[in-house]
């Protein structure tokens, strides 16, 4: 058994039992011997996975592990609410559609919907993009916290096109504007040919919940963005129930 399946056992036990287990009790309900189920679950409680009572010398689930898990339920419950939503935006733009949150220093695709033809931008669920490219990214970014921005700019950024924007002051600017738009557009910036329109998903005290986006073939959508803009604000209003027209109080 590999150090990853020992893991995954001793949080299975943990996460099933309503009370708290103790070191000889994980190791019989896991399959994990004593001395494993020992070390790992210090580096587990060292990070807060898991938590130890001080005076039964049991364990369990940590509060770390309960962040994550209401994280990922908000962000199943906002791929519900947005769904039909973005259907009728792909079907109304013949575009593809994403769903996109922030996961350390990366966006990470939440949802998408692809037109039913050939000619379309392709993204798959669960994929990463990068924060300083395309406009899902930059609009991440934009109502990033502070030192996830400041990460971002000290990184080397990676060119994938002649457009990718290199520079970290020409991005930091971008950024400011983007935000104060509430709105962000890109055209060959991390894939040549394409291009992508962003807004912000806030909830009612300006946090920033996800971004929604439309993207497909430069030479399809120029002409359209303004329309594209208007869409993306009325369906961030039908998801949410915040206007994006509410950013410049948002957080930052």
């Amino acid at each position: 058994m590999n150090t990853a399946m020992k893991l995954m056992n001793i949080l299975e036990v943990l996460i099933s039992s309503e009370q708290n287990v103790g070191i000889r009790g994980i190791a019989e309900l896991s399959g994990v011997p004593r001395s494993s189920v020992q070390r790992l679950l210090s580096d587990l409680q060292e990070k807060d996975w898991v938590t130890r009572d001080p005076e039964t010398q049991s364990y369990r689930i940590g509060i770390k592990f309960l962040i994550f898990a209401n994280t990922w339920r908000l962000r199943f419950e906002l791929v519900r609410q947005s769904r039909a939503i973005m259907e009728e935006l792909s079907a109304k733009t013949g575009n593809t559609v994403l769903l996109l949150v922030l996961e350390g220093t990366s966006g990470i695709c939440l949802d998408k919907v692809e037109p039913e033809r050939a000619l379309k931008l392709v993204a798959d669920v669960g994929k990463s993009f990068p924060l300083y490219a395309a406009a899902c990214g930059k609009i991440i970014l934009a109502y990033a916290p502070l030192p996830v921005q400041e990460k971002v700019l000290s990184t080397p950024f990676k060119s994938f096109t002649p457009s990718t924007i290199n520079d970290p002051s020409i991005l930091r600017e971008e950024i400011k504007t983007i935000k104060s738009k509430g709105c962000a557009l890109s055209c060959n910036e991390l894939t040549a040919g394409a291009a992508e329109i962003a807004v912000p998903l806030l909830d009612g005290d300006g946090n920033f919940l996800a971004a929604l986006s439309i993207a497909g073939p430069l030479f399809e959508m120029e002409g359209h963005f303004d329309g594209y803009e208007q869409l993306l604000r009325r369906a961030a209003l039908e998801i949410t129930g915040v206007p994006v027209s509410c950013r410049e109080d948002a957080k930052s």
